[in-house]
Parts: C-alpha cells; structure tokens; sequence
C-alpha cells in the first residue's frame, strides 16, 4: 500500500471517529433532555415542581400496561435496577428521536463511494433510514415482543411458580428489542450502499439465498431471547422477505441502468458515424469561400 492510500485509509478512520462523536454528543444531548422533561409541561413552565413527575415514569408505565402479560409482577432486586432502567429508556428514546440526524451522519460517511447521481438522494437516504427503523421497532412492539413475553410466560404458568421477574431484565427485553428490530430492519440500505459502491453484485445475493437464510437463522436465534422458535421464526421470516424485496428492487434498477448505458452508447456510437461519413464533406463545404 502507497503512502497516499496509507494516508486515505486514515482519513477515513478520522472522519468515521469525527462523526462517531457528534453522533454519540446527539444521542447524550437528547437523552438528558428526555430524562429530565416533565410529564406535565404546563406545570413546569409555571415553575411549579411541587409535583414534578419525569416523562420517563409515563413512558414506562406505558411499556408495562402494553407489554408485560396480565398476572406478570416486576421485581427490583437492588437498588440500582430503577435507576439503570430509568437512563436505559432515556438512552432508547434518545435514539429514536436523534435517528434522523444519524441517519444523515451516516450518509455524509458512505458519500464519496457513491456516484455523483447517486449522492443527490440525501434526503431520500435520511426518509427510507427512519422509516425502515420505525417498520422493525413498530414490529418488535406489535408483535415481536408480545409474542415473546406471552411464549415465555406459559412456561411459567405450565411450571406452576410465582411470575415474579426481574423490572431490569423486562425493560432489557423491551428497549434491545425495539432498537435490535429496528436496526435490523435498515440492512436493505447496507445492502443498496454495497451495490451502488460495486462492492457486491446482485447476481452474487441471488446465488448466496441459502448462506444468508442459515446465517439469518443463526444470528436471530443468538438475538431472540426466547427458547422457543416462535421469535426466531418471527424476526428471521420477515426480515428474509425484506431481503428478497431488496434484491429484486435492486435487479430492477440495474437493469434500468443498463438500459440507458446501452441508449447512451448507441447514440454515441451514432454520432462517431455520422461524423466519420459526413464530416469532411461538412469541413470542407465550410472552407469554400462565399
């Protein structure tokens, strides 16, 4: 390797570690801001905190009404487990919120291996980003999720013990898998950078299907945390479906690029001949004089 790509690689690595901060500094700013709003903002903006109450105790009471199966009791075993899962909700939220943003940052990463056609879709890139992640979580939240507590609790009641669980490992479920559903979900954009960098082929995603179902299967079944195929069945399905789309969008769009190569390289190759037939015939009648 030369000196100028020894010198690129880190100037990669620099930008990466630059946007990593400001991404890191837009998740902190945002999660001490949820952590600290109040529930009630009328209040608080008459400066009356004699009953101040966070949003964060709203959000999770709402998470419990939502997910946690009726009969289910939540249990803090020390007396750090309230305040861990009171920053860990925050920190979640603070994800989901700032996910435009990092959506962004990310597009200013991956840019220059674009084509300059390809850059001009910024905002296209931040849309599809956040809503393919708002798909996975809103997933995870509707079914995913109390597909898993409801799995899990029948083996609970099947064993005829008392369903007391632990509130840190419940909210551990809870936030991981709204960010682990939503995360997943984006990988088609992974997949459309690789390709549009030719990187990977799409040939080369349709002949390895099988590697990636079995891979899929393998990281869904260290991911979900039920013993059970249900979930793994419920992430992995989806998300395979999700692939196959991706892959005959991006066939498509090849195939679109390919026909307007070939339009182009007719036209040109059109002009060369006109010019080689009737070129000298056009210069000379020009140098005739009037």
């Amino acid at each position: 390797m030369s000196d100028d790509e020894e010198q690129s690689v880190w100037d990669h690595l620099e930008e990466l570690a630059q946007r990593l901060r400001r991404s890191l500094f837009a998740v902190a700013a945002a999660t001490m801001i949820i952590a600290s709003f109040p529930s009630d903002l009328g209040r608080a903006i008459k400066l009356d905190f004699s009953n101040y109450r966070p949003l964060i105790a709203t959000v999770m009471e709402v998470i419990q009404d939502s997910l946690l199966p009726e009969g289910v009791n939540l249990i803090a075993f020390n007396w750090l487990d309230t305040f861990y899962i009171y920053f860990l909700v925050a920190i979640a939220l603070g994800v989901i919120v700032t996910l435009p943003y990092l959506a962004y940052e990310l597009y200013k990463f991956i840019a220059p291996a674009l084509y300059p056609h390809e850059r001009r879709s910024m905002y296209t890139f931040i849309v599809v980003v956040t809503v393919l992640f708002s798909i996975g979580a809103a997933y995870a939240w509707f079914i995913l999720l109390p597909t898993t507590f409801a799995v899990l609790y029948r083996f609970v009641y099947q064993s005829r013990v008392l369903p007391f669980f632990s509130v840190k490992d419940f909210f551990n479920m809870v936030s991981f898998g709204l960010l682990g559903s939503g995360t997943f979900y984006t990988f088609p954009i992974i997949i459309y950078t690789l390709v549009a960098a030719d990187l990977i082929e799409v040939q080369t995603l349709k002949n390895n299907r099988k590697q990636i179902f079995v891979g899929l299967v393998i990281v869904t079944a260290v991911l979900t945390p039920d013993p059970t195929p249900f979930s793994m069945l419920l992430m992995s399905v989806p998300f395979y479906i999700l692939y196959e789309i991706t892959i005959q969008v991006l066939s498509r769009m090849k195939k679109d690029e390919s026909r307007v190569e070939i339009i182009v390289e007719r036209g040109a190759r059109a002009s060369r001949e006109f010019l080689e037939r009737h070129g000298t015939s056009i210069i000379a009648e020009e140098d005739q004089p009037g």
